[in-house]
């Protein structure tokens, strides 16, 4: 590697946070060779300190004799200078290390799902004992997400390293790059940011926002709660955008049910703008709309620094953010989506466009929001079915990322389909849903390698919308019938069982998804399929399941096999 420019002023510690597993060790000693800086290890201080590792010590002496110990290490590696620091997984639980560790250290949380880190683990021959993971690695891993999450968050830097296990010298020279980047250009405001170390010295610190993309370039947070529409001013505060005339894109539907919420809002806190509806509905998002909003932009003279707020599901979503894309070569656009899809899908990462006659969302671009405000009250106003669709992206999330997720979703599924849903378990899993997108976006902002994941369901789901023109099934309908069909071909070639094929179907059902399309031409939606745009060199690429939370992504489907498939899944 080459070596880092060293940089005035910029921190002169850089601290990595995370579960156990992660990959802290591989990205410390790597960023440390970068920077000529000396490399730590807070478990190997506790074993060259007490002559015993943090496994034998927890196992003979206990949890909380180990932590003190670990505290005092964490106080004498925070003193040092030039230095990589690489925390156990629960050092960074007690305040008093947080606030030592953000003295001066640059924290740093690296993040990847728990059925991620399990898998490495599982294939690492090498790895040490965790005794606070053994046993039931993926259960264990998951309850240690859920319980440290809250304070991880508080780091400075959020760095995802999700990646395929033959991207992983990719993916932790990405991270690599992606501190460094940081710790250059904005380490030392974000060491001075207000109330920081306050705020890490806290015993509870406060609940941030639900989640968190960072492209490298780009970052912005995604709220999830009750009453964020109201909240909106606030938010926009909170991001640096208030003070901005907003120009409001909404459709016929969803401004009648909830543009007086956020009129009001807007009001309150003196901020100027106009709004602009459309008919509702998949034959809004087109070029032509898309010319007419310009024509009104330009009439009430918007500039670039003047914000469109997005309020609707995924057509207002794709369409809204294509105009801020494309108008005057770019301006930020805030998503407040209205449907559990658009929450869950549409308003996440930045992929916005337009139809056209030959396919659906044949002309876009990627511009990521500059939030996304997700208010959970606003999923009582939706038609039954569209809320139900909406659960199609969830489920598929939890499918190909996480387990944990998967079994929330079977326990509760009853709850969550109630004709009165209880709104707080709603937006429990529309956060982990969106941390979970969160996540694959921002390792994979433009969709070159992970990212395709998101696509499970969606080859054979796009072909089904387009073969019938976009009126009989909707979008989650469309992707729940594709993930069957994906689920049969994994079956077929052997990389999951009927099992979980079977687990699938059973929850899609659960949650009144559509697992058949009877009476839909199977020719059109082969047709359809073969134009679809992740079609490389003539080839379909299908994402196929090899285990709960895992997911894989195939070029070399047999053409035979796609179309025995598609007509079995198409008969039900």
């Amino acid at each position: 590697m080459t070596a880092a420019t060293p940089v005035a002023h910029a921190p002169r510690q850089i601290v990595l946070v995370g579960l156990s597993g992660v990959g802290k060790s591989t990205v410390g000693r790597a960023l440390a060779e970068r920077l000529g800086w000396e490399y730590v290890d807070t478990d190997d201080l506790v074993t060259a300190r007490e002559g015993k590792t943090p496994a034998d010590l927890i196992t003979s002496r206990g949890e909380p004799a180990f932590r003190d110990i670990e505290a005092r290490v964490v106080t004498e590696a925070a003193r040092r200078d030039s230095v990589v620091i690489a925390t156990g997984g629960g050092a960074f639980q007690r305040g008093a290390n947080r606030r030592a560790l953000g003295e001066r250290g640059l924290i740093c949380f690296l993040d990847a799902t728990p059925t991620e880190i399990a898998r490495r683990l599982r294939a690492d021959a090498q790895a040490s004992p965790r005794p606070l993971v053994d046993g039931n690695l993926d259960a264990n891993l998951a309850r240690l997400d859920a319980e440290r999450r809250p304070t991880y968050n508080h780091a400075d830097l959020w760095v995802p390293v999700q990646g395929a296990p033959e991207q992983r010298e990719q993916t932790c020279e990405a991270a690599v790059a992606r501190i460094l980047r940081a710790w250059a250009t904005e380490g030392t405001a974000l060491l001075a940011r207000p109330r920081r170390l306050e705020r890490l010295g806290l015993d509870e610190p406060a609940r941030g926002p639900a989640a968190v993309v960072d492209t490298g370039a780009e970052r912005y947070p995604i709220w999830v709660a009750p009453g964020e529409l109201r909240r909106l001013p606030d938010r926009l505060r909170q991001i640096g955008l208030d003070g901005r005339r907003v120009f409001l894109i909404s459709d016929t539907a969803v401004i009648e049910a909830h543009g007086r919420t956020v009129a009001e809002a807007l009001d309150s806190a003196g901020t100027p703008g106009a709004s602009y509806v459309i008919p509702a509905g998949e034959s809004s998002k087109t070029q032509r709309t898309a010319s007419e909003i310009y024509a009104w932009l330009a009439a009430e003279r918007a500039e670039r620094r003047d914000i469109i707020l997005a309020l609707g599901g995924g057509v207002v979503g794709d369409l809204a953010g294509y105009v801020a894309a494309t108008y005057l070569r770019g301006m930020p656009v805030v998503q407040l989506p209205t449907s559990v899809l658009a929450m869950n899908d549409a308003a996440i990462g930045g992929k916005v466009a337009i139809d056209l006659p030959a396919g659906k969302n044949l002309v876009g671009a990627f511009h990521q929001p500059a939030a996304v405000i997700s208010d959970i009250e606003t999923l009582r106003t939706l038609p039954r079915r569209s809320y139900i669709e909406g659960f199609a992206e969830v489920i598929k999330h939890a499918l190909i990322l996480d387990p944990a997720l998967l079994a929330l979703l079977e326990r509760e599924s009853a709850r969550i389909t109630s004709h009165a849903p209880d709104l707080e378990l709603v937006a429990q899993v529309v956060a982990q849903s969106s941390r979970l997108k969160a996540l694959i976006v921002s390792s994979d902002p433009e969709e070159r390698g992970i990212r395709a994941i998101l696509n499970y369901g969606h080859t054979t789901g796009h072909g089904i919308e387009q073969a019938t023109q976009y009126t009989q099934y909707m979008h989650g309908e469309a992707v729940s019938i594709g993930m069957m069909a994906a689920g049969r071909i994994g079956v077929e070639l052997g990389t999951m069982d009927q099992a979980l094929l079977d687990r699938q179907a059973d929850l899609l059902r659960a949650f009144g998804l559509p697992t058949a399309a009877p009476g839909v031409n199977a020719t059109a939606v082969l047709d359809a399929m073969k134009r679809d745009k992740k079609v490389e060199q003539g080839k379909l690429r299908f994402v196929l399941l090899e285990g709960p939370g895992l997911a894989t992504v195939r070029g070399d489907v047999p053409q035979d096999l796609v179309e025995r498939t598609v007509q079995s899944v198409l008969r039900g």
